[in-house]
């Protein structure tokens, strides 16, 4: 059983499978003359791995496997130029095809090494993790980080494909798969109707096809209304301001980027409170959401100071200052709305609030 959503992106249409689909990958690979697959090597070990690189294998020549450093540590400006050097090397030309397998870190920085290499190759995104297949392997938004500030150096790319497989997602370390339902809460949040499904599979830990189908067709249609992110788009950072901050401020190592995500969340909603814009009830709504998923919504005091100050370096950042997304109290639940406008002081406030005696 599978579902196929279809993305349409910057004049393009591409597949969205969620479930079985290992008869799909061949499909990809006709009149391509190499492949090169980037993953990690912790991902390759897994069945799942092997079955794809087998796969790939049989259905093309496989060129190159390119093995990242895991996590966060695979998405630096040299690790990208060792990885370019190796598809150079490897002879792939613009009619190759770059597959990416892994996590939100390998398909972020694998799309961004097929969007500059040759200028643009195309690539396939075969996620693994529930963070890539409901968030980052959607929409074609690929990105290396520097030092101060994750995603810093970019590219919009759309892939030519997104294959997801739950069944992948039964070798994942717990912390992992918990850590996925900081994004799945995200489209619960953005679509409130959504969050009563989205909550209970979270607080089971259960992230199921549906589940992931759900969250996809949420992003898939903003994806569709605003590609680059001019506008709509801007609602699917809502919690990754100062969640981002506080991935900079544990080193890309102390957090993973859903837990970020999370106590980004409970900030967004602190922060709509001080302001006005939602209530206690609507506060204590998502923490317990949050909360009841394993996921973190408060950090030591010193390192919600330290990813305050690292939030200047955000790309949402106008003339004006940062930019946020936020709710907003309406006559059903909450709407979300983005470029909204913070006092500095209320910011700081909701600082002090979600950092916690260390």
């Amino acid at each position: 059983m599978s579902t196929t959503l279809e993305a349409r992106q910057q004049g393009q249409a591409y597949p969205v499978v969620v479930g079985s689909s290992g008869g799909r990958l061949p499909g990809f690979t006709q009149g391509r003359d190499r492949i090169a697959l980037v993953t990690c090597a912790r991902v390759l070990a897994t069945p799942h791995g092997k079955r794809v690189a087998a796969s790939l294998a049989r259905a093309a020549p496989l060129a190159a496997t390119v093995i990242l450093p895991d996590g966060e540590r695979g998405k630096t400006l040299a690790v990208l130029e060792r990885s370019a050097t190796r598809l150079l090397r490897a002879g792939l030309t613009r009619r190759s095809l770059v597959v990416a397998l892994g996590g939100g870190a390998v398909t972020d920085a694998a799309g961004f090494l097929s969007a500059v290499f040759m200028r643009g190759v195309d690539w396939l995104a075969v996620p693994t993790t529930v963070l890539a297949m409901v968030d980052a392997a959607l929409g074609g938004k690929t990105a290396v980080n520097l030092p101060l500030a994750k995603n810093a150096v970019g590219a919009f790319h759309p892939p030519v494909g997104v294959l997801s497989d739950p069944a992948s997602l039964g070798t994942l370390p717990e912390r992992e798969l918990r850590s996925g339902l900081g994004e799945v809460l995200k489209y619960g949040l953005l679509r409130p109707e959504l969050l009563p499904h989205l909550a209970a599979r979270a607080r089971a830990g259960r992230v199921d096809e549906r589940t992931i189908a759900a969250c996809a067709r949420v992003k898939l249609e903003i994806v569709e209304r605003d590609p680059r992110e001019r506008a709509e788009r801007k609602l699917l950072n809502l919690g990754h301001t100062f969640g981002h901050g506080v991935e900079a401020a544990g080193g890309f190592r102390r957090w993973t980027h859903g837990e970020s995500v999370a106590i980004g969340l409970a900030f967004a909603f602190r922060l709509a409170r001080i302001l006005g814009r939602v209530g206690e009830e609507e506060v204590e709504r998502v923490e317990a959401a949050l909360t009841g998923a394993g996921l973190p919504v408060r950090v030591e005091a010193s390192a919600a100071r330290k990813a305050r100050l690292l939030m200047a370096h955000d790309k949402k950042r106008s003339s004006a200052g940062l930019l946020w997304v936020l709710p907003i109290r309406g006559p059903r639940g909450w709407a979300v709305e983005w470029d909204v406008v913070a006092d500095p002081t209320a910011v700081g406030q909701a600082a002090r609030e979600i950092g916690r005696p260390g």
